[in-house]
């Protein structure tokens, strides 16, 4: 990646939508500021009132996620369908988008997007074909399949909202259910703290309310584990290359760095030059199905006992890495540098 002066586009060189506080958006504006690059941030509170994308025709524009309102998984749901909605709107214009409004609207589909991965061959976690609509559903695919541990995910949010991993004892039934949930008064509230659940009933209602979301149901892989803890990886993956790659590192199975687990660098876990081959090998291959795709964080794990790497997901917004925006903040400065240099080109 090229960076320094000597860019100076007309004004502006790119666009941002998004949120002002977000560190985003800060660290956006950094990267761009030290390349001389100018960048003009859209509010999504301006956007939504003023909904008009003409006015961004022909330029580069990055798309950053809204900020939700509430942490009621239910209320979430509701702003999810209005920001696809944006997103749509968004898709009418002629721009030359980072990532366009319809891959990410793709991506927000775990399910969908998972089909597609499966399609084209490329490495996954296993996702069920079954959407049990109650708890009574759930376990007896889990007994009938011989599979007594899962993972229960919305198939519509991310950043581990709402997601559940559970494991049920085939002999005694006992149940153990990770997630970040909470009911308080009967609502399902998402937090940023990883709960153990073991009572049956407190499961069972917890469950229900999950259920009702429409999730999507995948077979708890075992992780490969470091320092005693298991562990996956976050790649970013932007204009061709790896860009970034942590491991999340827990005690749980559920390891969103948010939920107070371990960020440590890759470069710790000492993988074989044949493994980051084809980490890279498999990013490259999941990003190539979805058009209009430049950059997107992908969820890989490696299966305990083996190196062969899984995509567990995709996520088209998933570049927020604070190891790298609170040191050289290389992502961000790479897509400002490329965007605007897409824009000279046109120019």
């Amino acid at each position: 990646m090229k960076s320094g002066g000597g860019l100076a586009p007309a004004e502006p060189a790119l666009y941002l939508i998004g949120e002002a506080s977000s560190r985003r958006t800060v660290y956006m504006e950094q990267a761009a500021r030290q390349q001389g690059i100018s960048m003009r941030l859209i509010p999504w509170a301006d956007f939504r009132r003023e909904p008009d994308a003409g006015r961004l025709r022909g330029t580069p524009v990055k798309i950053d996620p809204p900020v939700f309102s509430t942490v009621c998984l239910e209320q979430m749901r509701t702003e999810l369908e209005a920001y696809i909605r944006l997103l749509e709107k968004l898709e009418e214009s002629d721009c030359q988008f980072l990532n366009t409004p319809g891959a990410l609207i793709r991506l927000l589909d775990k399910k969908k997007s998972k089909q597609c991965l499966l399609e084209q061959g490329i490495a996954v976690t296993r996702m069920s074909d079954s959407e049990p609509a109650s708890v009574a559903q759930l376990l007896d695919w889990m007994r009938e399949n011989r599979c007594y541990g899962v993972f229960i995910k919305p198939r519509y949010f991310s950043g581990a909202a709402g997601t559940a991993a559970l494991r049920l004892h085939p002999v005694r039934g006992d149940m153990v259910l990770y997630t970040s949930c909470r009911l308080e008064e009967r609502r399902l509230i998402n937090t940023k703290r990883l709960y153990q659940m073991r009572d049956r009933e407190d499961i069972q209602n917890l469950l229900t309310r999950l259920l009702s979301l429409e999730c999507v149901l995948e077979r708890w892989h075992p992780k490969a584990r470091v320092h005693g803890k298991s562990f996956d990886l976050r790649v970013v993956y932007q204009f061709g290359h790896i860009a970034h790659m942590v491991a999340r590192c827990g005690d749980g199975p559920v390891t969103n760095l948010h939920l107070n687990n371990r960020a440590l660098d890759a470069g710790a876990l000492d993988l074989s030059p044949q493994t980051m081959r084809e980490i890279d090998r498999l990013c490259a291959s999941a990003m190539e199905p979805f058009e209009g795709l430049s950059m997107a964080g992908l969820d890989i794990l490696l299966e305990k006992n083996t190196p062969r790497p899984l995509v567990i997901e995709m996520n088209g917004q998933g570049d927020l890495i604070y190891q790298d925006i609170f040191h050289e903040n290389r992502i961000y400065r790479e897509q400002a540098y490329y965007m605007a240099i897409s824009n000279m080109h046109r120019g």
